[in-house]
This record gives C-alpha cells, sequence and structure tokens, in this order.
C-alpha cells in the first residue's frame, strides 16, 4: 500500500523556521528565505524536494523524478518524500 501524500506543500518549516515556500531561493545546498534574510543549511535531497514543490509539480511527478535521479525504487522515494513533507509541517 503507497503513502497517501498531500498534492501539494506551500508553506512549512526549514529548520524550525516558518517559511513559504516562494520566499525560499535555492542555492546548492543552501536555501535563503528572502523574508527573513535568513540562509538554511539542508540536505541534497531536501533541496530537490523543496525546488520541485516551488515548481509546483505533483507530489507524484516529485516521486518518480526523484526515484530516476536517486536511482531507487519508486516505493522508497515515496516514503523518503512523505517523512520530508512530515517534516516541514504545514501551517494554517
Amino acid at each position: 500500500m503507497s503513502p497517501k501524500l498531500p498534492t501539494s506543500r506551500k508553506n512549512g518549516k526549514v529548520n524550525g523556521q516558518s517559511v513559504h515556500l516562494s520566499n525560499l531561493k535555492i542555492v546548492g545546498c543552501l536555501v535563503f528565505d528572502v523574508c527573513s534574510g535568513k540562509f538554511h543549511r539542508v540536505s541534497e535531497t531536501a533541496a530537490f524536494v523543496i525546488d520541485e514543490l516551488k515548481r509546483q509539480t505533483p507530489v507524484a511527478g516529485i516521486i518518480v523524478a526523484y526515484s530516476q535521479r536517486y536511482k531507487i525504487s519508486q516505493a522508497i522515494a515515496a516514503r523518503d518524500i512523505e517523512l520530508f513533507m512530515n517534516d516541514i509541517s504545514v501551517m494554517g
């Protein structure tokens, strides 16, 4: 049984700080919040998922791209993304 994932996330937290994805600029494994002026260090995989969310890629599309990029099964990719999205907890 595949995990149930939300279709998109626009708000969340990076390193415990509330952010809106449209305010984030990604440079490698650094994420810059244009509103707060703060940089956050994230993993390569987190940067990939955040970038895809910013592009408004559906979660199913992120799973496919993630599994292809990191050469893992879609089931493992879905699990990883579900865990990540749970970590960035939705606001509001």
